[in-house]
């Protein structure tokens, strides 16, 4: 709280309350135990996608993200308490989730030759999608899908399009530049789906909803 509130006073708005979130960082000597924990405020996250082909699920995303991590070598810390380096694990869990969670699939990655991407579907609920796990807190964490940004082509060449779900009554569109129309739910997932727009449950106000 004390991170976030220092983080506050030097940034503060609308978009800040709507998006942004806070990561917490555990880094952790195998040696004596000693923990250090940071935190970060995030606008969006970027998720690995655990595999090249075929199809994974969201929270497979989610779990490599989080995932401890080991240092050793040349990435070994200073451990505080032993005053030298020391092999540590560092893992990552989510503070504090905005209403508006921006999701970022690292498609494009560096074994990929001649900027190739990752056309893995991912697939992910449309509603009640469960976040608890990746969560710091205890209470139950989740949300609904209302938009998704695609990409086709490479990284050298593409096109973008989007699919936003109607905040009133539902629907499901495709934008594809100047044209826009109604598209069926089921065709929204898909292996070109590059960045996800998910709303907390229970974050609308009473007068309507909190998308911009």
């Amino acid at each position: 709280m004390e991170a976030w509130k220092r983080f506050l006073r030097l940034e503060n708005s609308k978009f800040v309350d709507l998006f942004m979130g806070q990561l917490k960082a555990t880094l952790r000597c195998t040696v004596c135990g000693h923990e250090s924990v940071t935190f970060d405020p995030f606008w969006d996250l970027s998720l690995p996608i655990p595999s090249r082909s075929g199809q994974v699920r969201l929270q497979a995303c989610f779990d490599l993200f989080t995932k401890e991590e080991v240092l050793v070598g040349d990435e070994k810390p200073t451990c505080s308490k032993c005053q030298k380096r020391q092999k540590c694990t560092r893992s990552l869990s989510i503070q504090k989730f905005p209403r508006i969670l921006v999701v970022h699939l690292k498609r494009f990655s560096p074994q990929e030759r001649f900027g190739g991407k990752l056309n893995t579907t991912v697939d992910f609920s449309m509603n009640g999608l469960d976040l608890s796990p990746y969560w710091a807190g205890q209470t139950p964490c989740r949300y609904s899908l209302y938009g998704v940004a695609n990409h086709s082509g490479t990284l050298l060449s593409g096109h973008y399009t989007a699919y936003c779900r109607h905040p009133y009554t539902a629907e499901w569109n495709e934008y594809n530049d100047s044209r826009v129309h109604v598209m069926d739910q089921r065709n929204v997932n898909s292996g070109k789906a590059y960045v996800l727009f998910l709303e907390l449950a229970g974050s609308k106000h009473r007068s309507g909803s909190t998308h911009v």
